[in-house]
């Protein structure tokens, strides 16, 4: 299905990421990560390894083999591992059905918002300037980002890409270094005509 707003529309959708990200006291902020990006707004900061013989629930997240996985539907693991896709597919597993996400998502640093963090113009939510992260969290390569308002809730996920890209968050390097500088060269949300 092909869907064409007008263009006060596509406006007011970009004005209301902006209200997100700025709905907060302080401003928002933007972590940047390596792996596969999750599920909307999941929280990927403590996903436990995967056990067997053990009750899952559908959307519940594991580790095993360097790269995490989603369990598609309720079930009990098998007494005994499977042999983990890496290529985003699917493995069974007893009577649950694991999805391959990607490589374990890694904190690499985060940046700070500007309060307004935007402006909207026929559409384009171009970011203001985006404090950079002056020392990075760990090393690895930037493939997304989620934007937060100031008080953590989420707003937004978005792809990582290097300079011309067209990526949510262009960053001056993907190639991120533990200790070294995160730094965004630009930020932008088209809304689709």
């Amino acid at each position: 299905m092909t869907m064409l707003f007008s263009d006060t529309l596509r406006t007011n959708r970009a004005q209301q990421i902006i209200n997100a990200i700025d709905a907060a006291a302080t401003a928002g902020t933007l972590p940047i990560y390596s792996g596969g990006q999750p599920d909307k707004g999941r929280d990927v900061s403590a996903i436990s390894p995967y056990a067997t013989s053990t009750a899952y629930t559908a959307g519940d997240y594991v580790t095993a083999s360097g790269h995490y996985y989603r369990a598609d539907n309720t079930g009990t693991s098998a007494a005994s591992a499977p042999t983990w896709p890496t290529n985003g597919t699917t493995v069974a597993d007893n009577d649950i059905v694991w999805q391959d996400m990607g490589l374990i998502p890694v904190l690499l640093g985060t940046m700070i918002f500007s309060k307004p963090c935007g402006t909207v113009t026929d559409g384009l939510l171009t970011f203001a300037a985006i404090t950079d992260d002056d020392e990075a969290d760990a090393s690895g390569t930037a493939t997304w980002a989620r934007a937060l308002d100031g008080d953590g809730n989420f707003v937004i996920d978005g792809d990582c890409g290097g300079l011309g890209s067209g990526a949510f968050v262009e960053l001056n390097t993907v190639d991120i270094v533990a200790g070294g500088p995160l730094r965004a060269t630009s930020a932008a949300i088209l809304e689709a005509a």
